[in-house]
């Protein structure tokens, strides 16, 4: 899965790491940041310190928000009457 957000340019002289040439790059014509799959934790942060801007580091913030994985919940309602119903009510 591609994830993307809009971002005029990227700072002076930042460029991402080899190891992350697959992962995340910046689609100058269009204005988009865009990370392929799943942004962990550990990729953010290292991403982050590549730049003290804000202008790449908030929109950053957003791209891991969007590109995390979300394990789906049981909505509170269907726990509840889950457990109500396991307890013979």
């Amino acid at each position: 899965m591609e994830h993307f957000v809009t971002v005029q340019t990227l700072p002076p002289g930042l460029s991402f790491p080899a190891e992350y040439s697959e992962k995340i790059g910046y689609d100058a014509e269009r204005g988009r940041l865009v990370y392929r799959g799943v942004m962990s934790k550990a990729d953010f942060d290292r991403l982050s310190r590549l730049s003290d801007d804000w202008s790449y580091r908030r929109p950053l913030e957003d791209l891991f928000r969007l590109s995390i994985e979300e394990v789906p919940k049981k909505p509170v309602l269907k726990r509840f009457l889950s457990a109500i119903t396991s307890l013979g009510f």
